[in-house]
């Protein structure tokens, strides 16, 4: 968990396609592998490798899955269908729609950063608390057209969702959450679809011409809480953590604002916050000189494509002046995140926001990194501030 690079790297010099027995799957570690599998949804399924299926060799076991049996979640499924649901959802995600929302993230960004400044003067600034975590909550409450104050149980929302991609079966508390998410989607979706806006929710709740059930168009509300809000954070604590362990590349930020964008496009490649997700066979294949055979589960690294030497030179580093840099951090092909460019609005905006304000960032204690295969990031991160 705190460091899997090496073990990325080992996995790509000695078995860059490797079957593991006791999970039945088979895990995908170099960047032209990785691409391939991206490349085609045809040969690679989304919905067959990402639904909720029970492993015919390790019965014992529930392998992860996003979503349930019957629900169709834009992530698990594939073309022509996932084109047809992606469509439907695009408009909030363009470039105008995220230019006339960017005015309005960084002035929420500034707002969390003076935030943690004033906490800092008392000695309790917590990046994860005070800036990662409430920053893209806030942006999707304005997006989805919810009230800001919602804020706290939109994130306890989004790690009912992030807790079942990391473990098998659900407690009665977990589920007791997920109900009210649902409860509060179902509701706010039908009022639109009387009282429609320019918000989120009101083209959510337009897409029955996609097809969608009610059921589906609240699974894809939840699946926002989820790539909206949890990767975005813990893409910007792994930043963090990064620019703590890379003094030179602090030191370069704080006497430079203007990096904070470069900066942001490699800490997405050197440390991204998604490390991998799962694809099937649809038939027997081929990949990476091992032959699969039909309805094998794969684990495609994100996380290890990104290293490697092959496509990056010195993968390794830090490189603010790497170009190109084909980072595989939101994914590519088909299922490229929806949302990536709100996400690097939101992370430069918040880094922007840290570095003119303050003078320096040092660590406070010990971060604390979370306990997940698939999503890489921090829940604790105490930092000292000051102004400049």
């Amino acid at each position: 968990m705190s460091d899997p690079y090496p073990g990325y790297r080992w996995l790509r010099e000695q078995a860059p396609v490797s079957y593991l027995a006791n999970h039945d799957l088979w895990v995908v570690s170099r960047y032209a592998d990785v691409v391939e599998v991206l490349s085609d949804p045809y040969r690679f399924s989304s919905q067959l490798g990402m639904g909720a299926v029970q492993s015919l060799h390790a019965p014992q076991s529930v392998d992860y899955r996003i979503g349930a049996p019957g629900v169709r979640v834009l992530i698990a499924t594939d073309p022509p269908e996932h084109s047809r649901l992606r469509r439907a959802v695009l408009a909030p995600f363009g470039r105008s729609a995220i230019a006339r929302l960017t005015p309005r993230i960084e002035r929420v960004a500034a707002d969390l950063v003076a935030d943690l400044v004033a906490n800092a003067e008392r000695g309790d600034a917590e990046i994860y608390r005070d800036l990662a975590a409430p920053l893209p909550v806030l942006v999707l409450a304005e997006l989805l057209g919810v009230p800001t104050g919602m804020r706290d149980e939109f994130r306890e929302w989004a790690s009912v969702i992030t807790d079942d991609l990391d473990a098998n079966g659900a407690t009665d508390t977990r589920l007791g959450r997920g109900y009210d998410m649902f409860r509060y989607f179902y509701t706010e979706i039908r009022r639109r679809k009387h009282e429609p806006s320019d918000d989120l929710l009101s083209v959510v709740a337009a897409t029955d011409a996609a097809g969608l059930s009610d059921r589906e168009v609240m699974a894809f509300c939840a699946f926002l809480l989820v790539a909206g809000v949890e990767t975005t954070t813990n893409l910007f604590t792994n930043l963090i953590d990064t620019l703590v362990r890379r003094p030179e590349v602090r030191r370069r930020l704080w006497a430079a604002p203007e990096l904070a964008e470069p900066v942001v496009e490699e800490a997405l490649r050197y440390d991204t916050s998604v490390q991998g997700l799962w694809r099937a066979t649809v038939a027997d294949d081929r990949l990476g000189g091992v032959d699969l055979p039909a309805g094998a589960r794969l684990l495609v690294l994100f996380g290890s494509a990104n290293r490697d030497d092959e496509t990056f030179a010195d993968a390794d580093a830090f490189d603010l002046e790497r170009s190109p840099n084909p980072h595989l951090a939101f994914g590519y092909g088909h299922h490229r995140c929806l949302g990536a460019g709100l996400a690097k609005v939101e992370l430069v905006a918040a880094l922007r926001a840290l570095v003119t304000a303050t003078g320096g960032l040092a660590p406070r204690g010990k971060f604390v990194r979370r306990d997940s295969l698939v999503l890489r990031g921090f829940s604790a991160q105490p930092v000292t501030v000051w102004p400049r």
